[in-house]
């Protein structure tokens, strides 16, 4: 029996703010000043109340420069029955530790009780004191299984060495063993910092460079078409309103918007059942456009990174229509 696929979106990712206080090499959010209404995001939850939208979670920029936006949303979504994803935090933002410690409560009592996702790697190079300030505070304030660390390979070998003598010493301040569960190759894959009552995964994974981008094209062989599977089925809500489908850095590109936060539910999923780079990704796969792309010689090599594929195709699309 054939597989019917199809885009179903599960989650909606609010990123609120392009506000940060770092500026990471490795960071494709473009830097505006543009806010999302709270106001407006409540009524869009509102709208997939008793739909197939089970939960809510928060990304960026930094979100937790705009609390009020979290504690605001994060109450709405208690009373329409929605679960919680995870915030995405640098963890570095606060002014001091009382700052950190007001914050948190604060999102703690507006309901939230999902995961923190740590952006930690030799990219971001916080400071291993705030860090560790930072992880007690979150253990303290939703619970010792409430962390999770999301984590970029440094290419220099030094640097991630470094890094990794960092979480070592996390693991050792918190009386943590590092189980290890990585590809010998690449460095891909997880740690475990375990103890009796803690247990925070770190996922291990490798960097990504947009379509245009040289660096994107240096494998040896294509990526494995997964139909943007799992974390693809989200709507993410960028500052600025506009809805695209999936949490990775191409969907910057207009081709993937369905909409906008001022429409309802039923409004976005129609459009979404009608925009073509959409049923590209979810239906047809991405890799069927291989072959017909490098018959017109237009491909620059071959890439293993699929979010690097679609933001290829996106941006000639926005080419051939801006002439």
């Amino acid at each position: 029996m054939k597989t019917i696929r199809k885009f179903s979106p599960e989650e909606i990712i609010f990123a609120a703010t392009t506000e940060c206080n770092l500026h990471c090499a490795h960071c494709f959010v473009p830097r505006t000043e543009k806010r999302l209404s709270a106001d407006d995001a409540i009524t869009f939850l509102k709208s997939c109340a008793g739909s197939q939208i089970e939960k809510i979670g928060f990304s960026g920029g930094e979100p937790f420069l705009y609390p009020e936006f979290i504690c605001r949303v994060s109450k709405a979504a208690v009373e329409n029955d929605f679960l919680f994803g995870r915030i995405m935090t640098n963890g570095v933002w606060w002014k001091n530790p009382a700052h950190l410690e007001k914050t948190l409560s604060d999102v703690y009592d507006s309901g939230f009780d999902g995961k923190t996702g740590l952006s930690w790697d030799a990219f971001h190079g916080q400071n291993s004191e705030k860090i560790l300030t930072f992880v007690n505070t979150v253990l303290t304030a939703f619970g010792t299984q409430s962390l999770e660390i999301q984590s970029v390979i440094h290419p220099d070998a030094e640097k991630d060495k470094a890094f990794l003598e960092e979480l070592a010493s996390l693991a050792r301040h918190l009386g943590c063993t590092v189980k290890k569960n990585t590809d010998k190759k690449t460095g891909r894959g997880v740690f475990i910092l375990e103890s009796d009552e803690i247990c925070i995964p770190v996922y291990r994974e490798r960097q990504s460079f947009t379509g245009d981008d040289e660096r994107a094209w240096k494998s040896r062989r294509w990526f494995k078409d997964d139909f943007c599977a799992g974390p693809g089925h989200v709507l993410y809500v960028h500052p600025d309103g506009n809805i695209a489908p999936c949490c990775g850095f191409a969907n910057e590109n207009k081709a993937l918007f369905t909409g906008t936060i001022k429409q309802p539910l039923k409004t976005v999923l129609a459009q979404a059942e009608q925009n073509e780079m959409i049923r590209i990704c979810y239906e047809e796969g991405l890799a069927a456009q291989i072959r017909p792309l490098k018959k017109n010689g237009v491909l620059p090599g071959k890439t293993d990174d699929i979010c690097a594929f679609c933001d290829f195709i996106c941006k000639r699309r926005a080419e051939k229509e801006n002439g």
